[in-house]
């Protein structure tokens, strides 16, 4: 499939839109095009003001509320893509092209920093999400280290959430069914408020067979998954206020070592565990009336466990261990200063500090180690400033944000390899709107990622030879430089409402970007040479574009994308990984009020991806269908029922994603029903 031209298609579903939406029924659904964004600037901003590209997602919207995996949850974020294959224990998400170490993911704050060439970078059900929201771009300048694509941050639920007004306590089962994987699915949910008290307990079951993918034919795997979330926060006089949290995941099953290759004989079908446990303690000051203190401290501990047990092959029996534990503490402040109505700034600065200890076990090996996966341990320290500068003058409103931080990341395995290095990220960014309905902005950042363990100290055994192919194993390489990336993005967005219509509304916001890139980490395995390191390229060149939009008009709303990402070696002009071809998404409900349902219709067309670099291999484009249907009354007999019903991937398209080696996820029938009393 090749998509020529974005402009005619964008133009097209935009006028198809408009004109079919006129004769649709009016409703009082609200339109919820224009987001709020609290990781962007680490202050509440508009996601159509702030100075770049901020997408969010619903969990529990229509359509969405299906989602089994982070793949169902984000495939129709402009920009986003989840990678490394259908099977849930291998999925990581890329931003613009950068994966997983160059992407900085959060949950409720906390850092997932696990690490594996064939493992998911953080393992978590939709059904305990009430938010998602990925901010595109470099964001060191606040994050630090692996803010080189952006942030992609998960908020899970408060009781706060889900409660109506009035209503002091709670509880909403639900089941669910997917017959793509032969998934049974069931959540529990009980919340409670009182005068200052705020808790919430949440368990999910997941247990699913074998995938089936695009044409009939089934990828091998299991999982049985468990997961639990625990909250509590009380908020004391004085506007102090203590949470914390619990949050478990728990999944044994099938699958083979590279979640994301085909089974073989090196790459053989084994019984796999994960175990992730998360604890976090936050401490919130928020006086209204005090402007110069809005406090957040927040300490937590991550711990990722994933066992392989060969159960066939030439290695029968054999176990193998990652573990990762990261201990973490961050404190955040705000000062706002409010000079006129016109002219106001809020400085925000901080501090962040976190330690990685990695550990690998092997039951084959004679020193009871894992092969490529080094005992080591990293710390990393860093502190930042921004502030945001708004103000208002006879031609339109200045929003300037300058904004730099400095890091310092250690790191050391067993055998005394170590490394210590610093960085400083700063950032510029700013948006002008002459008008409400008109903004432009832009920003120059530079961004870095540190390498991680795995990266700088593996050793052993990566695969045995056969015939003329030696034995091959790793070489670490303790003087791996840090990736750095100087990105320039250059955008605009405007808004309307009343543009056909008195209670229409209508969004769209785009830019552009160019990266830079210094030290590319990549790694190369010499088949004959029987070596596997990782090295740097010294020069990448990354430029690309992204658009998001959305209408809404009575009773229907439709929801566009558009991102393209072209990259290359700066030095030979070879294409890099990092390239994403043309992609398009929509999105387009109707409201039937009378019948309390929702329609809809999802569409996500991906161009051939055939601008691969030598020892990469090209993969056609495709187009994928999704139906889905909410029922879901708001009065009388079935008023705490909400039904969910989907058909995904309606024409049952073979397909595979950017630079993967397996089909996706074939024609899908997803049910869920769930009840609130």
């Amino acid at each position: 499939m090749r998509i020529m031209s974005c402009v005619p298609l964008v133009a097209a579903l935009l006028s198809t839109t408009l004109l079919t939406s006129v004769s649709a029924e009016e409703t009082d659904d609200a339109s919820t095009l224009d987001a709020v964004t609290v990781y962007a600037t680490r202050s509440a901003q508009s996601t159509f003001t702030v100075p770049g590209m901020v997408s969010t997602v619903d969990p529990e919207a229509p359509g969405t509320a299906l989602s089994s995996d982070i793949d169902d949850l984000l495939k129709l974020v402009p920009g986003v893509d989840v990678v490394n294959g259908p099977r849930r224990n291998g999925q990581t998400v890329s931003i613009r092209g950068f994966d997983a170490e160059a992407i900085i993911t959060l949950i409720d704050g906390r850092r997932q920093n696990f690490e594996a060439a064939h493992d998911g970078r953080f393992f978590l059900d939709p059904a305990l999400l009430k938010k998602v929201e990925i901010v595109k771009g470099a964001a060191s300048s606040i994050y630090g280290g692996g803010g080189i694509g952006g942030v992609i941050a998960f908020e899970t639920k408060d009781a706060s959430d889900i409660l109506n007004p009035g209503e002091s306590f709670g509880t909403t089962t639900s089941a669910g069914y997917r017959s793509g994987n032969n998934e049974l699915s069931s959540t529990i949910t009980s919340y409670g408020r009182a005068e200052n008290i705020d808790v919430l307990g949440s368990i999910s079951f997941r247990s699913s067979d074998d995938i089936r993918v695009g044409g009939g034919d089934e990828l091998a795997t299991e999982d049985n998954l468990i997961s639990t979330l625990l909250k509590a926060g009380v908020t004391a006089a004085d506007w102090h206020t203590v949470k914390l949290q619990y949050q478990g995941s728990n999944n044994e099953g099938q699958e083979p070592n590279n979640g994301a290759g085909s089974i073989s004989t090196s790459n053989p079908l084994l019984d796999k565990k994960v175990s992730d446990h998360q604890l976090s303690a936050r401490y919130i000051y928020e006086n209204p009336d005090n402007d110069w203190l809005n406090l957040k401290l927040h300490a937590y501990v991550n711990n990722t466990d994933v066992e392989e047990e060969d159960i066939s092959g030439s290695n029968l029996g054999r176990v193998q261990v990652r573990e990762l534990t990261t201990l973490g503490f961050t404190a955040d402040n705000q000062s706002k200063f409010e000079y006129s109505g016109a002219h106001s700034q809020t400085i925000s600065y901080g501090i962040e500090i976190y330690q990685d200890t990695q550990n690998g076990t092997s039951t084959a090996t004679g020193d009871g180690t894992r092969p490529g996966v080094p005992n080591a341990q990293a710390i990393s320290m860093g502190a930042y400033i921004q502030d945001e500068i708004s103000f208002e003058t006879g031609v339109g409103k200045f929003l300037i944000i300058p904004a730099a931080r400095f890091d310092n990341y250690r790191s050391e395995d067993e055998t005394g390899n170590s490394q210590n290095e610093s960085a400083i990220s700063p950032k510029l960014a700013l948006s002008y709107n002459p008008t409400e309905n008109l903004v432009f902005f832009g920003s120059l950042a530079q961004a870095f990622r540190a390498p991680n363990m795995t990266e700088l100290y593996p050793s052993g055994l990566h695969f045995p030879g056969g015939g003329p192919v030696p034995d091959n194993f790793f070489v670490s390489n303790p003087d791996l430089k840090p990736e750095t990336v100087t990105t320039l993005e250059i955008g605009t967005g405007i808004k309307f409402d009343g543009l056909v219509s008195d209670n229409d509304k209508l969004q769209l916001k785009g830019a552009i970007h160019m990266s830079r890139g210094k030290d590319f980490i990549t790694q190369e395995v010499d088949v004959f040479g029987g070596t596997t390191d990782n090295s740097n390229i010294d020069n990448a060149k990354l430029w690309g574009w992204e658009v998001e939009a959305g209408y809404s008009i009575q009773a229907v709303t439709a929801k566009f994308g558009a991102s393209y990402v072209e990259a290359e070696n700066g030095d030979t002009g070879e294409y890099l990984s990092n390239n994403v071809p043309l992609t398009f998404t929509s999105d387009i409900s109707y409201v039937m009020s009378d019948l309390s349902s929702t329609v809809g219709w999802r569409t996500k067309l991906v161009d051939a991806n055939d601008k691969v670099g030598s020892g990469d291999v090209a993969s056609a484009g495709y187009g994928l269908h999704d139906l889905y249907y909410r029922y879901a009354p708001s009065d009388g007999t079935f008023q705490n029922v909400t039904l969910d019903f989907g058909i995904e991937n309606i024409f049952d398209k073979r397909y595979v994603k950017r630079f993967a080696a397996l089909p996706e996820e074939g024609r899908n029938f997803a049910a869920r029903v769930s009840y609130k009393w």
